[in-house]
């Protein structure tokens, strides 16, 4: 009774294990690269009768492929490499252009807010250059008329005071002795000048009066007394010549630094003017260039861009192609092994289920 119970559980523990080997390899079989293998297995064995050969066999495709995954890896290693280098090289041209880009579009606004108002300045500049322009020749059109007006009234009391000193003379000749009738002509004629000056007639008509009444009576009182009008008279006029005088000097000195003072502001405004204008032209040259560069670094961040996107994606790739031929490399360094595995330790069994195959 024991010895049958222990065969019974030999027999099931093979049974066990038979099964186990038929479930592992029907695993393998299933796989397409596993049913690959386990036919050549089958075809060697069938052939030849041992596993000698097949094992040696499947012994250099696990080298192959040990082999093949350090060459992928070494390949993966300088994918990286290049990728990493490439990639931070784009990323700083992208930094750097992007910087450009932005560094122009600076310069361009600023260089178009200074332009802006330097026209404004220009045109500023020019119109009061044009009322510099016109307060000069008012200034100066107003000093000439008044020098000339002082010239007139300056030769009008000169021709006054020459009548008076006639008038005196005349009159110095009657308290001398002289008759009024050797006189009279002159007489006449100094009377005439002075009733015909128009400046001065209302001043000089007291003499004319007085000179009028020696014509009928030469009295030597009336004589003194005429002199000492004539007298003052002439103090007056050369008095009044005299304030005319220093009037027109004055004024003459003050449009000498007036229009000292508006040809130093022309020249200031026209030099402005000037600097203005040559400011203008640099800021849009500065602008033009500014734009140039502006669209050449967008145009080269854009390209950077485009590279980085297409590297990015090539080495995502590489990745990827990597990534999934290592899990099949090693699926089939397994499916190898435990083949192996089951022609070393499992002869039989496997045998057995290779020859039910087909």
């Amino acid at each position: 009774m024991m010895k049958f119970i222990a065969f019974a559980l030999i027999a099931s523990t093979v049974m066990a294990v038979q099964k186990d080997t038929k479930t592992v390899l029907a695993e393998i079989d299933a796989d397409n690269f596993g049913n690959s293998i386990l036919s050549t297995v089958q075809m060697y064995l069938q052939a030849k009768g041992n596993a000698e050969e097949i094992l040696v066999l499947l012994n250099q495709l696990l080298a192959g492929l040990v082999d093949d995954q350090n060459k992928h890896d070494n390949v993966i290693r300088v994918d990286r490499a290049a990728c990493t280098r490439i990639v931070t090289d784009l990323e700083n041209s992208i930094a750097y252009h992007t910087a450009q880009v932005s560094a122009n579009a600076q310069m361009r606004e600023d260089n178009e807010k200074a332009l802006a108002e330097a026209e404004n300045d220009v045109r500023q500049t020019i119109q009061d250059i044009e009322s510099n322009e016109r307060t000069f020749a008012q200034e100066e059109a107003n000093r000439n008329k008044a020098h000339e007006t002082w010239v007139r009234k300056n030769g009008e009391h000169d021709d006054a005071i020459a009548a008076v000193d006639e008038a005196t003379k005349l009159v110095q000749h009657l308290s001398l002795g002289a008759t009024f009738a050797e006189l009279k002509p002159k007489f006449e004629a100094v009377q005439k000048r002075l009733i015909e000056n128009e400046s001065h007639g209302a001043l000089f008509q007291p003499i004319v009066t007085a000179l009028t009444e020696l014509a009928s009576k030469v009295d030597q009182k009336a004589i003194q007394r005429i002199l000492q009008l004539l007298s003052q008279l002439r103090q007056q006029l050369v008095e009044a010549r005299s304030v005319l005088e220093d009037t027109e000097n004055r004024q003459a000195q003050r449009w000498v630094e007036f229009s000292t003072h508006l040809s130093n502001e022309h020249n200031r405004l026209v030099e402005r003017k000037n600097q203005l204008e040559q400011s203008i032209q640099t800021f849009k040259t500065n602008i033009e260039t500014a734009t140039h560069f502006f669209e050449v670094h967008t145009l080269e961040q854009e390209s950077a861009q485009e590279t980085l996107d297409a590297e990015n994606e090539w080495c995502a790739s590489q990745e990827n192609t990597y990534s999934t031929q290592s899990t099949e490399r090693q699926r089939q360094q397994e499916i190898v092994e435990r083949i192996l595995e089951h022609l070393t330790d499992k002869l039989t069994a496997t045998s057995q289920y290779l020859g039910g195959r087909f």
